[in-house]
């Protein structure tokens, strides 16, 4: 059974799916108008019901409402969202304006699947009737999204969004506003939304718009006559989801091409997205509706045109910042900061792994800013976890298999160590927020993930491919160790799962395989004091050790040789990391931990940037939601704080300063805010 509660929407599927006959290419902008009567003593909350393929934005008398409303599809590979909005405190009595702006992207990527049909569903309860889209509504297309420009690089393939081309001398002006005549539109066209299939209700909140700021060198820039093609660097605060804007004065038909630090600095290959104006006569404005994110924003301005201001609006999910780590080393300060910022620009309508080159919701991914998320957000952001659990189940109750990226409209990956580690994720989310949805919606599939997984003859789980045979970006991992470790402890919580939701009689099987694993582990892999299979240079995999210790395969009397392992050996990527440092501080080695981290980490907090790669050079992407479980160790372990009963109902805070002087830790948790306040007693 899904874990959404698809709600009443009988009313929206009384609507109609509109759009316009012939318009249903890629990157297709479509503008719906529609006025209706409202009276505000009715008693009835003006509740609107809306769907589309892809994007909306919705306007009410005028005001936008909506910005960049509706979620990338794929509930499942038949299904589509919808959005539930609150228009009751923007109607008036009399005669009400609504107009809506829909984006058809008209592409799959890897977090989007197209469903080969723009249009919009909309519903809403009125006094006397229900208002629902039909072919009484009019539509116009928005001609000023115009088609690229051929000479310039396209987007990377895995993304759906493309680049958005804007020629103002073709905008609509004011076709959203009250007073506009839309009379002469033509009417909708209704369409059967046999392709958009089942409609779920979207469960997190609509995006959080911070308003328009200033960049940090907006005033070096105000009012300059461009005498020469010049691009102007623009310096945001930190890394961020950003539309960009200007105002200038220009002759018509020049080019302007903005794009972010990840778009200029990457290669062709893998580009983002950019925005591209083209000008008309006079003194103009424009905000770009695409989003892109980085920490600078490079205006293309050719000559001829005068600037008078440049500015950018931040959107991003819509959560709080509630927990907090500080303490008397300003490195682990800043990595605190750092790690904060890359979970918070890889989150919006899913988890990603990072904002630029994908937007895609790598489980692997997926299951470290869960665990991030406990420690730093509010309530909100475990919504995104939720989203993303039901759409991993979603797509297995329709494909028969437990894949590793939904939804995607290309590729569908199976990674079977990340979905085990998604599978022990499943459980750990339930020890520390008591919410037993997500156990109650995962189960099925996990089990069935795990009985795919066969038993070889000495007693261990074989190796499982996948549609990618990957286990970490990191070299020599010690392949076979982690697959035991890692099954080992996807069935523990398949058992723990199964216990808390009656499934007595699956007990067996997961008792059955783990004691197998168990009775043969430190037989084949137990080698002087640590554990080994195969790796590529012959030695012990850091990796692998620290799995053998968080499965609990591994016995404290070989935590010795574990440590000088995780001591001496660095093979892990940024991913990796946070398992081995977990690691090292379940032995109660946080020292060590705490000198590993900055071995490690000392390049990326001492560069000049907001957010944490994706590997330990700057040759991948430059905010990848992967590299911050030190955040994790710090609040943990560091500070100490740890659930010892389901949803903090009962805890732990055991401060471990090391060298540190003193550590202030706040974490707010599903049964209140604990605080940490610990100095060191000098003697």
């Amino acid at each position: 059974m899904s874990m959404i509660e698809n709600g009443k929407h009988e009313i929206l599927e009384q609507a109609d799916l509109i759009w316009l006959e012939g318009e249903n290419e890629e990157n297709t902008w479509i503008c719906f108008r529609k006025d209706f009567t409202w009276k505000s003593n009715s008693g009835i909350r003006a509740i609107a019901q809306i769907a589309v393929d892809s994007k909306y934005w919705l306007y009410v008398n005028g005001t936008m409402v909506v910005r960049e409303g509706g979620l990338k599809r794929g509930p499942s590979p038949e299904g589509t969202y919808f959005d539930e909005v609150d228009l009751s405190e923007h109607l008036v009595d009399g005669i009400n304006h609504l107009a809506i702006l829909v984006w058809y992207i008209g592409k799959s990527g890897f977090s989007h699947l197209s469903s080969g049909r723009g249009g919009l569903m909309f519903a809403m309860e009125l006094p006397n009737y229900n208002l629902i889209s039909d072919s009484s509504w009019k539509a116009r297309k928005h001609q000023a999204f115009v088609r690229p420009d051929p000479a310039d690089p396209p987007v990377n393939f895995r993304l759906a969004e493309p680049n958005l081309y804007f020629d103002a001398s073709m905008n609509i002006e004011n076709w959203f506003q009250s007073d506009y005549d839309f009379s002469f539109w033509d009417d909708a066209d209704v369409y059967l939304r046999d392709r958009w299939g089942q409609l779920e209700k979207r469960i997190i909140p609509q995006l959080k718009d911070y308003g328009i700021t200033e960049y940090l060198n907006s005033s070096d820039v105000s009012d300059t006559i461009v005498s020469e093609d010049s691009v102007f660097e623009m310096k945001l605060p930190h890394n961020a989801q950003f539309l960009p804007i200007l105002e200038i004065s220009a002759p018509a038909g020049l080019k302007i091409k903005i794009c972010s630090d990840n778009y200029e600095v990457g290669e062709t290959k893998d580009k983002s997205v950019m925005a591209v104006y083209y000008t008309k006569e006079g003194h103009q404005g424009f905000e770009a509706f695409g989003w892109m994110n980085g920490e600078r924003a490079y205006y293309h301005i050719p000559a001829g045109i005068t600037v008078h201001g440049l500015s950018y609006r931040e959107t991003g999910y819509n959560t709080e910042f509630v927990g907090n780590f500080e303490c008397d080393d300003a490195f682990y300060n800043k990595l605190w900061e750092k790690c904060l910022r890359t979970l918070y620009v890889t989150m919006r309508d899913t988890f990603m792994d990072c904002p630029d080159r994908e937007r895609t919701q790598w489980w692997g991914d997926v299951n470290i800013e869960m665990q991030m998320s406990l420690y730093c957000l509010n309530e909100s952001a475990l919504l995104l976890y939720k989203k993303g659990v039901d759409s991993l189940v979603g797509w297995w109750e329709h494909t028969g298999k437990m894949l590793t990226v939904v939804p995607s409209g290309t590729d569908q990956f199976e990674l079977p160590m990340q979905n085990l580690a998604g599978i022990w994720g499943f459980y750990y989310y339930y020890e520390y927020t008591g919410d037993v949805s997500i156990p109650a919606t995962a189960y099925d599939m996990s089990k069935d993930y795990l009985k795919a997984f066969e038993m070889g003859e000495d007693g261990l789980v074989l190796h499982r491919t996948g549609s990618w045979d990957w286990a970490d970006w990191g070299t020599n991992a010690d392949i076979k160790v982690m697959d035991n470790c890692w099954y080992y402890m996807a069935l523990d919580s398949g058992m723990k799962m199964a216990e808390l939701l009656g499934n007595t009689e699956d007990i067996a099987f997961y008792k059955n395989r783990m004691e197998s694993i168990k009775k043969n582990f430190d037989k084949y892999f137990l080698k002087d004091g640590s554990y080994y299979h195969n790796t590529d240079n012959g030695v012990p995999d850091d990796r692998a050790n620290a799995l053998a210790v968080l499965s609990g395969l591994a016995k404290p009397e070989n935590y010795k040789g574990i440590l000088y392992i995780l001591q001496t050996v660095e093979n892990s990527s940024p991913y990796m990391e946070k398992y081995v440092l977990d690691a090292l501080c379940e032995m109660g080695y946080i020292d060590e931990a705490m000198l590993r981290i900055k071995r490690r980490y000392k390049q990326m907090v001492e560069e000049d940037y907001s957010t944490l790669w994706e590997y330990w050079n700057k040759n991948g992407t430059l905010n990848h939601a992967w590299s911050g479980g030190p955040l994790i160790t710090m609040a943990k372990y560091i500070a100490g704080i740890r659930p010892t009963d389901v949803g903090f109902k009962d805890y732990i805070i055991r401060p471990h300063l090391g060298k540190l002087k003193y550590v202030k830790c706040c974490v707010k948790t599903v049964n209140g805010e604990i605080t940490v306040d610990e100095k060191r007693k000098m003697t």
